[in-house]
């Protein structure tokens, strides 16, 4: 993340967020979730992020990430679960987003909407090159927590960590400070509980991609569709005129 402290202070959070959603999960009518196998999420920056912090971009969940673990309500676990997430994020040579740029052909990336979009739009908006585009922005997900191998996310994990996610959305904003933030994730059942939770206003668009703006601290938040296919031009022209 930035500052020694402020990873500190937004582990706790994480660690916090674990340990809120196994005693929710632990609750909740359908039993099968707890004896699912989860994965956790911390935010990636690319090595040149904090020179200028233009752009977080954000999606609604990973699966198949590290660490992959199962629930428990033991600090010490938890706290190890959070120190191997943050070790996963970062790299001590190189880039942390590299893995895009290397998985784009091997692992077909360059067929999800989020990172060919994410892509054109820092090479358009700021300059970038194919080669050093991943370079400038941060790649975090609105969820920390998801299943190991269910491509559909349950009602009920979506609810069990909604609060903490809320707080840890405004925790990373607080942090890293970006000049602007895009959500490609879809307002209604995305991103709007997760603004409204953390207390974030903002104005819903009637444009034909984005639908909704916000602002935090000097952040411009911008909320998208989260089409299958669009076409892309359209899609980054709207996006740019609302960026700042």
């Amino acid at each position: 993340m930035a500052k020694t402290g402020h990873i500190s202070l937004y582990n706790l959070g994480l660690e916090k967020t674990l340990l809120d959603f196994a005693k929710s999960i632990e609750i909740a009518e359908n039993k099968s979730l707890a004896k699912e196998k989860y994965c956790l999420f911390y935010p990636m920056l690319g090595k040149d992020y904090q020179e200028k912090r233009e752009l977080i971009v954000y999606g609604q969940y990973v699966n198949d990430w590290t660490p992959p673990f199962k629930l428990t309500k033991d600090k010490k676990i938890i706290e190890s679960l959070v120190k191997k997430a943050y070790e996963y994020s970062i790299v001590s040579r190189g880039c942390a987003l590299d893995w895009v740029n290397k998985y784009w052909i091997k692992q077909n990336l360059y067929r999800s909407f989020f990172w060919n979009i994410t892509y054109k739009l820092v090479m358009e908006r700021y300059g970038r090159t194919e080669d050093d585009w991943n370079h400038i922005i941060c790649y975090s997900n609105l969820l920390k927590i998801a299943p190991v191998n269910d491509d559909t996310l349950p009602h009920e994990v979506f609810q069990a960590q909604l609060f903490n996610s809320a707080h840890l959305f405004k925790e990373e904003l607080s942090i890293l400070q970006p000049k602007n933030v895009v959500l490609i994730t879809n307002l209604h059942n995305w991103a709007e509980p997760v603004l409204r939770a953390s207390g974030i206003k903002f104005e819903t668009h009637k444009g034909e991609y984005v639908e909704a703006t916000a602002g935090y601290r000097g952040t411009r938040i911008i909320v998208t569709k989260k089409p299958f296919t669009a076409d892309h031009r359209d899609f980054l022209d709207e996006v740019k005129r609302n960026m700042v």
